[in-house]
């Protein structure tokens, strides 16, 4: 492997390790524990990723569960707050409810989270595409 792709996939792995244990630290000081039948798998990751144990068993579909679960912790605090953090950024320089801010706060982590990850997704399969079109060429 060229040393510029092996250099980027190192910055993506890293920048999404840090994102993922942030976004694990910061989730697990919140009220906004997991709920329903996705709970358990969602404290599972949270600590695979608070402990830096790589990404193994974390789909898509389990990171936008995720960001399901805070846009309805945040929702419940406020209606519609929990959407609009999701969509877009909430401008939390006027709110006072220390909570709504963790939880806003929370919401832009996982949106870091979540374009890291895919990112370095995306990385991964180029690098197994280009190497199968080489393959097939030589």
């Amino acid at each position: 492997m060229h040393i510029e792709v092996e250099r980027e996939l190192h910055n993506l792995t890293l920048e999404t390790i840090i994102h993922g244990r942030c976004l694990a630290k910061e989730w697990l000081a919140t009220s906004a524990l997991p709920t329903g039948c996705v709970r358990t798998r969602i404290l599972e990751v949270l600590d695979q990723l608070r402990e830096r144990k790589g990404f193994y068993g974390i789909d898509d579909d389990l990171v936008e569960e995720m960001g399901t679960q805070i846009r309805r912790a945040l929702n419940g605090f406020r209606d519609g707050i929990g959407d609009r953090a999701m969509s877009g950024d909430v401008d939390t320089i006027w709110e006072q409810d220390k909570d709504i801010i963790q939880h806003v706060n929370l919401a832009c982590r996982w949106k870091e989270f979540r374009a890291g990850k895919r990112a370095l997704d995306d990385k991964l399969a180029a690098i197994q595409q280009t190497d199968l079109l080489l393959a097939g060429l030589i």
